[in-house]
């Protein structure tokens, strides 16, 4: 084998890991059961939001049912706790002090409350791997031959997806990212809780 082949050959292999590791890995599967009638769940996830320079992480617990949401977050050594809670029309945070404050929506609360942009309203779908509904704008997505989201621009962000498991018919999404100007979420899902029973507050 001469030189030139070699080197074309190794060239090819490189190229292809390239290709292999830049694409989601999301394994095929029996027809799945649509995420748009999961009105109740909880999840327990890691959440990173990046913004320039700046950082910040923490363990997130979210639980939804009836229209409702609960977000309990803390950071490392319990620093930056807080619970929010909301349904249609109102929000409320609550801080590790016992301080709290209220709006009509989430995303605006945070950045009153501790200086970060997480889109709630939206993410409450995206990361169910589906679109928001109306107001949240019209929805882009790509998606695999399962019909997953692979990626989604919606409300000026920009959602991907590289990581789905497959639980009760359904297609969780594991691990998601979102970027909108010079900010980045990263949100990876450790455990999903579907169809809490009835009687469950949220």
């Amino acid at each position: 084998m001469t030189d030139v082949i070699r080197r074309s050959l190794a060239g090819l292999l490189l190229a292809l890991l390239a290709a292999c590791t830049s694409t989601p890995v999301i394994e095929p599967g029996s027809p799945l059961r649509p995420m748009a009638e999961v009105r109740q769940w909880e999840l327990s996830a890691r959440i990173s939001i990046t913004r320039g320079e700046e950082g910040w992480h923490a363990a997130l617990q979210w639980r939804e049912q009836n229209g409702q949401y609960r977000l309990q977050v803390s950071g490392p050594l319990g620093q930056g706790a807080f619970e929010l809670t909301g349904s249609a029309g109102r929000v409320v945070l609550r801080d590790a002090q016992g301080r709290t404050l209220a709006a009509p929506d989430a995303e605006s609360l945070l950045l009153q409350a501790i200086g970060w942009q997480l889109p709630v309203d939206g993410l409450r779908f995206w990361v169910r791997g589906l679109p928001a509904p109306a107001p949240a704008g019209e929805a882009r997505a790509v998606r695999d031959t399962a019909g997953r989201l692979v990626r989604l621009a919606q409300d000026g962000w920009d959602i991907r997806y590289d990581r789905y498991r497959l639980q009760d018919g359904y297609a969780w999404p594991g691990r998601l990212k979102l970027a909108r100007n010079d900010i980045t979420v990263r949100l990876v899902i450790d455990s999903w809780r579907p169809d809490l029973p009835a009687g469950v507050p949220p």
